[in-house]
């Protein structure tokens, strides 16, 4: 798999946590957190990591997944697993 833009990336988990949580994607930014800012509950943050692994082909470990807090955070986990550059 090619390493993915940045900022691709971001709109894509934008997208994929606006169809999660059931709102407007303009109301995500990057360090919006999930829980504090977006409302999450924590079966909605294991259905974002879920949907994480699926659309960009990685695994997502329980540690990674509880640090899951933001966009920001997903893009950091998607880096070090050398999709993202």
């Amino acid at each position: 798999m090619p390493v993915m833009q940045t900022h691709v990336a971001a709109d894509r988990l934008r997208e994929i946590v606006a169809e999660v949580l059931e709102i407007d994607m303009a109301e995500i930014q990057v360090d919006s957190l999930f829980y504090d800012d977006l409302a999450a509950d924590s079966l909605e943050k294991v259905e974002i990591a879920v949907r994480i692994e699926r659309e960009f082909g990685v695994s997502v470990e329980a540690e990674d997944g509880a640090a899951l807090s933001s966009v920001s955070a997903a893009l950091t986990l998607l880096r070090a697993k050398g999709v993202v550059g």
